[in-house]
């Protein structure tokens, strides 16, 4: 397989996870860029590189490893934890902008609200 294939079942297992990515595979190095959809401002760039053995491996835009290519759960659940602070922050701006329109109700509420949590 080559990069973009692996590129391209870490879209799809992405995407099933409510990610948004770009395949970038015009310029080299080949890369995948994912967008956390609640704030799609900030992502992460993921690219192939062998590793040990030439086992192939996700490695995100400083070259540090996100897991082998083998390994799409563990690959989605380290871009996950990376972009989840984001994903965060957005989650408690939208709920204080919906405190302003909204009935009054708790903090904890409009952020599992706010996070499809409810």
């Amino acid at each position: 397989m080559i990069a973009a294939d692996y590129l391209d079942l870490l879209a799809r297992a992405l995407a099933t996870e409510g990610w948004t990515v770009r395949p970038r595979y015009e310029q080299a190095p080949e890369r995948l860029h994912v967008l956390s959809p609640s704030l799609p401002v900030v992502g992460e760039s993921v690219r192939v590189k062998a590793g040990v053995g030439g086992v192939p491996w996700f490695v995100d835009s400083t070259g540090d490893p996100l897991a082998p290519c083998h390994d799409l759960p563990r690959a989605v659940a380290e871009i996950g934890a990376r972009l989840a602070p984001d994903a965060i922050v957005a989650a408690v701006r939208r709920a204080a902008s919906a405190e302003k329109d909204a009935p009054p109700r708790g903090l904890i509420s409009r952020l599992r609200t706010s996070l499809g949590r409810t």
